[in-house]
Formats: structure tokens, sequence, C-alpha cells
């Protein structure tokens, strides 16, 4: 990677909302290496780190010790972190007025994801969605990748850290009217992330309509998300189906590997 798009260990402290000295302490522990650490001991950051930073953060957010991340990182499943936050609850239950929302991270349930779960590759179907409240960003348009990783790491600073270690829905709602072809990239969206408490913060919120979705599953990248697209279209076309102008991007999971997005997502479309 050209060091010209590495960030100095200031800067990326700065974009992420921590100290320098937590990035040190990460450093040491093993935590978290920086992308490339000069002889004279000078520390680089890459954008992408920012979304696993973020991610690290909001599990101490919760109360997750060093040692406990360690173990969750080097085990990513999410019994491993469930488990974990459940040995947290009791103390939480001490906290309760100051951290209603940390407790309502911990008392969380699977809920009715079942539908975006239950999705094959690049195979359509037509589906049933409840009605979803999100939190979201500003709306951004025309931005870089430094951009968009600096829009996500201020959106999930506002909600509180925590937020973004929860299992409720994450993503992205596009202004793709009708899934046009090649417009993904250049279309203006914002970031959006699942109401799981009710406790007012300052930050905007939408809602995703109940009704019947398309909806089709796709490999992160300009050429997946591009062939997810194309048969969304082929499918409404073939059965004289009308969709929206939003495309709603779901992630898969939680670890955000670039451009906010997972190694995979569902693409969902409301039939009107």
């Amino acid at each position: 990677m050209d060091d010209k798009q590495l960030m100095t260990i200031s800067q990326f402290a700065k974009a992420v909302g921590t100290t320098r000295r937590t990035l040190i302490f990460y450093d040491q522990k093993g935590v978290f290496k920086p992308q490339k650490t000069m002889a004279n001991g000078y520390r680089y950051y890459s954008y992408e780190q920012i979304y696993k930073m973020n991610f690290i953060l909001g599990l101490r957010d919760l109360g997750l010790s060093v040692e406990n991340i360690k173990d969750y990182l080097n085990d990513s499943s999410s019994e491993t972190l469930n488990q974990k936050l459940g040995e947290l609850k009791e103390k939480v239950q001490t906290r309760i007025k100051n951290l209603q929302e940390v407790l309502a991270i911990l008392n969380q349930k699977e809920e009715h994801n079942t539908q975006l779960t239950d999705v094959d590759f690049y195979v359509v179907k037509k589906v049933f969605l409840p009605r979803r409240d999100f939190w979201c960003s500003d709306f951004k348009v025309d931005c870089s990748e430094k951009e968009i990783a600096q829009a996500y790491s201020n959106f999930y600073q506002r909600l509180g850290a925590g937020i973004m270690a929860n299992n409720m829905l994450s993503g992205f709602l596009t202004d793709l009217p009708q899934a046009h072809a090649n417009c993904y990239a250049d279309a203006g969206f914002r970031i959006i992330k699942e109401k799981s408490f009710d406790n007012q913060v300052n930050v905007p919120m939408l809602s995703q309509a109940t009704g019947e979705y398309v909806v089709v599953k796709v490999k992160d990248d300009g050429a997946g998300i591009e062939k997810g697209l194309a048969a969304l279209r082929t499918f409404v076309t073939q059965r004289g189906l009308k969709i929206g102008n939003n495309l709603w991007q779901f992630n898969i999971g939680m670890d955000i590997q670039r451009l906010g997005l997972t190694e995979n997502s569902i693409l969902a479309y409301r039939i009107v």
C-alpha cells in the first residue's frame, strides 16, 4: 500500500475517536496492530482498519476486557461473543440508569431476520418483511473510500460504539431507482443501523415499510453487487413487478471489511 494512503497514529486515533496511548496499548497487547511499523517505532494505519478498530472499541464500551477481546478475535463466532456478553449482564444490572442501551444489547435475542438469512447467492426470492426503524447517517454522495470510512466511524461514535457490536441489522440505504445497472458506485447513500433501544440520541431516523420485498444475497464487491442487481431486474421484469427507488443493503454478520460492508450482504427492494 502506498504510504500516502496511510495515517499516522495521531490521525488514526482522531478518526476512530480514541487516543494514541490506547492504540499503543492495543499494539503492545497484540489486540490491534498498525498496518506498518517503521524502524524508528512510528506506527501507520490504513483506512480499512477503521472498521475493525471501531468494533474493538465497541466491545470495550460493553465492558469486555482486553483478554476477552483477544479471545473473541481469535474465535470470532457469535457464540463466543454471546458468552462474553452474558458474563457482563449481572454487572450491567447495577448500572441500569446510565447504561440502558448496553443492557438492551446484552438482552437481545435473534429476532425476525430469518427471511434475510435464508437466501442463496444470486437467487432472487420474494419475502414479506415487517416494519423496522433505523438510525441513519446524513445523505452522502460521491464519497472516496477514506470519506466512507470516516462517515462510518462518525456515525457509530454518535450512536455509541457498543451499538456496532449488537446483532441488529446494519448496512446502507442507497438511492438507486429500479436497480439501475452500473450506477451503484456513484449513487447517494445513508449508513443505517436498526434501532435497538428507546433512549433519545442525536441521530436521524427512518423506517423500512412493512410489505413484500425482492431480496438476493451477493458478494460485496463491484462485480458481485452488479450481478445481484441484474438478477433483481430480471426477476421483477419477468413477473411484471415494480420496485421502488431505495436499495436496502444489509450486512451479514459483524465483520466489517471495507467500505462499511461485510464480505457478503443482502440486497432488497420493496415491491410497490
